[in-house]
């Protein structure tokens, strides 16, 4: 078979949550079917750690594709053009995004409508983007992944699509986060946070992720708080981030709040194992990454219980009311009283991770192709 993948994002060393589904889908496949060719679609010069195998065959498509005009040149003429010359089985688009010229079989995935639950947390020309071209997107593609059952329900509501038209693929687990011994939690405490204990945030920072009310919280804890407890934001500023940098300017506890900016899995999964609890308070996830990895550390996540997060958490999270400052409060209060080292816990959060297998997820996709290429 031969499949064209758009891999825009595949981006090193500034992969998130939609990058970090298209690199460990596509590595898995390119690995398990030697048998077939894979065009990989980049918009701009790509890093060879991307090219997982012979099977693989790079090709780089200008423009770089980072704003609504450039999408719609990239995608209808410049990924069009392509797709005429290497005469796939299937074209597979994995943010979103499609071609609407083509009339290759198009397997795409959509992560969350975000933009329709939140479109004030978008620029304009962004925003009038999505609210133009989804629906479009969504009739043209053959078939639909998504990563939560929540975010299927979510697009079979607005978009009316048929159930069977969309297959749940659940974002997986980086083998980088797994817990350790107690000893290590002392050693990444006095490296980030001067010794003391701190709450932990992961994530890009911009308006859908609630850090303004979260740094609320954080300031109302504190007027409490005798153990001179931290807080770490791990994760680069996104756009409409202005207000977010403005409540930090003026926080009341600046000094015991500390951005790490984009930092490797490695450090990432120590602030992780470092942590009392991850506070992750979003306001809409279409699936929500961190807090799989904070329970795969044996972290406790305090979660909105909102949207994909509680599919995600399962019993084993604290949730909290995203839109309440005291919600955030008490959740954070209840993380920290709660015992990581409890047995009971820790086999239940163990089996909540294992719930979501990044193997699985690529065979699903795989076969979806399969069925779209008529093999």
């Amino acid at each position: 078979m031969k499949i064209a993948v758009n891999t825009r994002l595949l981006l090193d060393n500034k992969l998130e949550g939609i990058g970090w589904h298209t690199y460990e889908i596509l590595r898995r496949m390119a690995a398990a079917h030697p048998e077939d060719s894979f065009y990989f679609l980049f918009d701009r010069p790509y890093h060879p750690q991307f090219i997982f195998g012979p099977n693989v065959h790079p090709l780089v498509l200008p423009p770089p594709a980072r704003h609504p005009l450039l999408f719609y040149i990239w995608f209808e003429w410049s990924v069009y053009r392509a797709l005429r010359r290497i005469k796939p089985d299937v074209f597979y688009s994995t943010d979103g995004f499609l071609s609407l010229r083509t009339s290759i079989p198009t397997l795409l995935t959509v992560h969350d409508l975000a933009y329709h639950h939140f479109p004030e947390h978008l620029p304009w020309v962004m925003r009038t983007y999505y609210q133009q071209m989804m629906p479009r997107f969504v009739r043209r593609a053959n078939h639909l992944i998504t990563v939560s059952a929540f975010s299927k329900k979510d697009l079979i509501a607005r978009f009316n699509v048929l159930p069977e038209k969309i297959t749940v693929a659940y974002n997986g687990l980086r083998p980088v986060f797994h817990s350790v011994d107690a000893s290590e939690k002392q050693t990444v405490r006095d490296e980030v946070s001067a010794g003391q204990p701190y709450f932990l945030y992961v994530g890009s920072m911009h308006p859908r992720k609630n850090i303004e009310r979260f740094l609320e919280a954080f300031s109302r804890f504190k007027d409490q708080d005798s153990q001179k407890i931290h807080l770490v934001l791990a994760g680069r500023m996104a756009w409409k981030a202005s207000s977010i940098k403005s409540k930090l300017d003026r926080h009341s506890y600046r000094d015991y709040i500390h951005l790490t900016g984009m930092i490797p899995d490695e450090q990432m999964a120590r602030l992780y194992r470092g942590a009392i609890a991850l506070v992750y308070p979003s306001l809409f996830e279409g699936f929500g990454m961190p807090a799989l990895e904070a329970l795969a550390s044996h972290t406790i996540p305090v979660l909105s219980g909102t949207s994909s997060l509680p599919e995600v958490g399962g019993e084993v999270a604290i949730y909290v009311d995203p839109l309440q400052t005291s919600s955030i409060l008490n959740g954070m209060l209840q993380a920290l009283n709660h015992d990581a080292h409890d047995a009971g816990w820790v086999k239940k959060a163990d089996e909540q991770v294992n719930k979501f297998s990044w193997d699985e997820s690529a065979t699903l996709i795989y076969q979806e192709l399969l069925n779209l290429s008529g093999r």
